[in-house]
């Protein structure tokens, strides 16, 4: 298993490195993807030994009128005979005229491939509620594809998703937008047919968990993503945890930020905070943008046992989880 690790690890640094140029996307973005990777990838469904609920709120840009906010809830869990389920809700204005408000739900199935490794395989359904404030100051009152109005509209996609796991270590797939279907959003009065369609995401991730000593531990993690249209933006985190309680970790994202993020978990609750110094152009408007997420662990006895992404706990068949 070490060398399929290895081997995700350079494919994560060429795709990065080789496609440096990124453009906006069509999913929000968030700095924390290690702290509530469910949010990344449906196959993450009830693979943790507790159910996380958790609340993420992020303010891009802060301090510039208008600025991009997104926040979430979501949470997840197992049932019997290796099935996981989870939803997620969320609001993300864009900082203008857009808004985007809506909910996931998902569910996966996980498969043994021996005594320490098993994958997931997740599909989710995704609902979106587009809203287009058309109220604004614009260079062409004669617009004809500005109605000066609310405008609002209702699409419906999938994301489907892979992981595999196992002794301190995960790598996957997810690829949102999966229909491709159209936001409803009017984009020319002229122009017949689908308009403003999403577009077919791809985001490959993966983790690895060193333990240096009895009291600290690397936390190495990666993520891909790309779209048909859109060149790749390679995100890199090295995470530092001291005995299981506090961490502290430094990152980038290529074209975008640099990223610093403190965090810790006591107990059933989980507190973590990024600050992002952004790279680019955006900086003349506000280099400063931050993340704050908050998770509540519900101690479960029910459900299957599998390897954890973020549990400190030995479970059952010698497997342990990280």
């Amino acid at each position: 298993m070490k060398r399929h690790i290895y081997t995700f690890a350079l494919s994560l640094i060429f795709l990065g490195t080789g496609m440096l140029s990124a453009t906006s996307q069509q999913l929000f973005r968030r700095s924390q993807f290690m702290t509530n990777p469910f949010l990344s990838n449906p196959a993450i469904a009830g693979t943790l030994p507790e159910t996380p609920v958790t609340m993420t709120f992020r303010n891009q840009w802060t301090g510039f009128d208008g600025a991009p906010e997104t926040m979430t809830l979501s949470g997840h869990t197992s049932l019997p005979n290796r099935v996981g389920v989870g939803a997620i809700v969320y609001s993300d204005d864009t900082g203008g005229a857009i808004k985007r408000t809506g909910m996931e739900l998902a569910g996966s199935y996980t498969i043994d491939l021996n005594n320490y490794d098993a994958v997931s395989f997740g599909l989710s359904l995704m609902a979106n509620q587009w809203s287009f404030d058309n109220d604004l100051d614009v260079w062409d009152v004669e617009d004809p594809a500005l109605q000066f109005g609310l405008e609002q509209s209702l699409s419906i996609d999938a994301q489907f998703g892979m992981m595999v796991f196992g002794n301190g270590y995960s790598f996957g797939f997810a690829i949102p937008h999966l229909i491709q279907s159209s936001t409803g959003l009017q984009s020319s009065s002229i122009v017949s047919g689908p308009e403003n369609d999403q577009f077919r995401h791809f985001r490959f991730m993966g983790h690895y968990s060193y333990q240096v000593n009895n009291d600290f531990r690397l936390e190495p993690s990666g993520m891909v993503r790309l779209t048909e249209r859109t060149p790749a933006q390679l995100d890199v985190y090295l995470r530092g945890w001291f005995a299981d309680m506090a961490w502290v970790a430094l990152g980038f994202r290529t074209n975008d930020a640099a990223i610093v993020g403190v965090g810790g978990k006591y107990g059933p609750v989980g507190l973590s905070y990024t600050y992002d110094i952004t790279s680019t152009s955006a900086s003349y408007f506000s280099p400063h943008t931050h993340e704050v997420t908050l998770t509540y662990f519900v101690p479960r006895s029910s459900g299957f046992s599998s390897n954890s992404m973020n549990s400190s706990r030995i479970l059952g068949r010698n497997r342990i989880v990280k």
